[in-house]
């Protein structure tokens, strides 16, 4: 099961429209913030999901508040104030004090501002976290089966783009790697201009 492509394609239509109006963009803007903001939030929970200790929380946080409700309506859960501000908090808990270096990335690699990114990172973060909260409770999942659903996601890994940014923001024997790929990241970006 792609995570990923299950969420763009419950986004597509009135949902994905309402984040590219929100933000000021169009519809190829938005579908490419919507795409890498997707890859990084599902990036960061794959590392998160990776340590005992970091699966536990986010097997709790599904269970209590991210049952899988956010997706009866996305079009009004994009527009809800609560839920972007309960985004924020789910993307500092994931990323921590690489919270902005991480909008930054889906910036750039979207080609939008840092505002209009951390807007639809942080409108997505609860969406995203709903819908492993509705597989867990569909599937009768413990811990270790939602980790291993994350676990199991492509999520971008691989193919030089946001997902191994984010990925390699976690690993210090990648800090070099990340400085690299950054590098590369606007190299290409300014090509596109």
């Amino acid at each position: 099961m792609d995570i990923k492509q299950i969420l763009l394609d419950q986004l597509s239509g009135a949902a994905t429209e309402k984040l590219g109006s929100q933000n000021g963009l169009d519809a190829n803007q938005t579908n490419s913030t919507v795409n890498a903001a997707l890859t990084a939030i599902l990036s960061g929970l794959q590392q998160e999901a990776s340590s005992s200790k970091g699966a536990e929380q986010l097997d709790a946080a599904v269970t209590k508040k991210h049952n899988g409700s956010i997706l009866a309506d996305l079009a009004e859960a994009v527009g809800n104030g609560a839920n972007k501000a309960d985004g924020g908090k789910i993307l500092e808990h994931i990323f921590g004090n690489k919270a902005e270096k991480v909008t930054d990335t889906v910036a750039e690699n979207a080609g939008v501002s840092s505002s209009a990114a951390g807007d639809i990172l942080a409108t997505l973060a609860p969406i995203v976290l709903g819908q492993l909260g509705q597989k867990k409770q569909s599937e009768g999942l413990d811990v270790s089966g939602l980790a291993s659903i994350l676990l199991g996601q492509k999520s971008g890994k691989g193919d030089g783009g946001v997902g191994d940014v984010v990925s390699g923001m976690f690993s210090k024997k990648n800090a070099g790697l990340f400085m690299l790929l950054l590098g590369f990241l606007k190299m290409f970006i300014g090509r596109k201009k």
